[in-house]
């Protein structure tokens, strides 16, 4: 493991009430545990004013020792003064020929000393290269966690990344906590939550069966699974009563990750807690999605990225929050925005961004959805997630269940062998193109 990031100063002080020079290491909370913490801190040393020769000897073995523990420093981290630093992160891009890539990320603790209702560009990239990290890594993931770490986060726990809790219908995500100032000058607790999703567009299918609740059925099930556990590590954290009422919250995800952070951030706010929430290529989530009452979620989509189309916004779902659009074909600046993105994707993947054979192609499947599928009252959306997500199994069992089903799989069989298969399959590289990782991450960065 890496050593722990340390920020330090020196104060020579002219009188120390202790009989000779003394080294001490504090946080502005108290004397911290140079074995366990992980957090940033500050070194403080004192030394007596010399009154005698001796102390002269004693001089050069205290700033040897303070050399050796700047030499501990991470590498791999810059710190400043200000709590702001630069790491290098491993991220997943999203891309089956280029899976992996390395990316630099910038983090300023003084991001949640402001209003958390105000849009930040820096925060927003940095959730989403934390967003990326989630995917890098199987069973332990390494991505995350290492990130986490380097931004001085201590306590850092994951959950759920193993393929029996992701085959149940669960979330993986990754926990963190540590200190930063609030507005006032405190020291307040700082909760990390970045949630893992998918990351294929072809979760889009899965998402049509949305349950019979206000909320969408499997990402309300996510989050009250993600609170429940949330719950209890603050508890196990001794982050309880005041401490607990005055902790941030920072929420993110992409794809499902982002949904489930959706939904979890507008539970969160509803409870009066402060919450900045980064969201991206997040689906609809909820019957009852709105921003006024959630100016604090910002959700990043792209309108020709189907997975954020869908379920549809006709059958009345929308996400909490704000939506920031990024550059689609016909915006102002659009062609020079796609030249810098373009680049951007090169250099991070190796391989070019993909554009749309058909330039109506995503609006053709969403209308091709809205006539399978009307209204959700109408239509037998178990039925049309399962033909089109493959699912034989559920299939039959639906149709054993309501033989009247049959027709509408008849009908729904026709519509997608005429219309959506053969989008989908003409249309597959700008389909991944439109809803990686890597995609969001370089049309955030050309965007500004």
């Amino acid at each position: 493991r890496p050593a722990p990031i340390w920020r330090g100063k020196i104060f020579m002080e002219q009188a120390c009430s202790a009989p000779g020079p003394a080294l001490t290491l504090t946080s502005k909370s108290g004397i911290l545990d140079v074995e366990r913490s992980k957090n940033v801190f500050e070194s403080t040393v004192c030394v007596k004013k010399l009154q005698n020769p001796q102390n002269l000897f004693r001089l050069p073995a205290l700033l040897l020792v303070w050399t050796l523990l700047c030499a501990c420093a991470l590498p791999g981290a810059a710190a400043k003064e200000d709590g702001s630093l630069h790491i290098k992160l491993g991220i997943a891009t999203g891309l089956r020929e280029a899976p992996a890539a390395e990316l630099d990320c910038a983090w300023d603790d003084s991001w949640f000393a402001g209003d958390p209702g105000t849009y930040d560009s820096g925060l927003a990239r940095a959730a989403m290269a934390l967003s990326a990290a989630a995917y890098e890594g199987e069973g332990d993931p390494p991505g995350v966690r290492q990130a986490l770490e380097d931004l001085g986060f201590d306590r850092v726990r994951s959950y759920n990344y193993h393929a029996a809790a992701l085959s149940a219908g669960k979330t993986a995500y990754t926990f963190g906590l540590k200190t930063v100032l609030d507005e006032a000058g405190s020291l307040v607790h700082l909760a990390a939550v970045i949630i893992r999703g998918t990351g294929s567009y072809t979760e889009w299918a899965g998402n049509l069966n949305v349950g019979e609740g206000r909320d969408h059925q499997g990402f309300a099930a996510a989050r009250d699974e993600l609170l429940a556990n949330l719950d209890r590590y603050l508890t196990q954290a001794k982050v309880t009563g005041k401490d607990r009422e005055t902790t941030r919250f920072f929420l993110t995800g992409h794809s499902r990750g982002g949904a489930t952070a959706n939904l979890t951030a507008a539970r969160l706010t509803e409870e009066k807690n402060t919450v900045f929430a980064y969201t991206f290529a997040s689906p609809a989530v909820s019957l009852d999605g709105k921003e006024e009452g959630y100016q604090n979620i910002f959700n990043t989509v792209r309108g020709d990225d189907l997975v954020t189309l869908v379920p549809l916004g006709g059958w009345g779902y929308r996400r909490y929050g704000t939506d920031i659009p990024l550059p689609v074909p016909g915006d102002e600046g659009y062609d020079e925005a796609f030249k810098a993105m373009s680049k951007a994707y090169k250099d991070l993947t190796g391989r070019s961004y993909s554009v749309y054979k058909d330039p109506s192609a995503v609006e053709d499947m969403t209308a091709s959805l809205g006539r399978l599928a009307p209204d959700v009252k109408r239509a037998n959306l178990r039925l049309l997630s399962a033909l089109l997500t493959g699912d034989l199994e559920g299939v039959s069992a639906l149709v054993e269940a309501d033989p009247s089903g049959a027709v509408s799989l008849g009908r729904a069989a026709l519509e997608i062998s005429a219309v959506l298969t053969p989008l989908l399959q003409r249309e597959r590289p700008a389909l991944t193109s439109a809803h990686c990782m890597a995609g969001y991450l370089c049309w955030m960065e050309a965007a500004g």
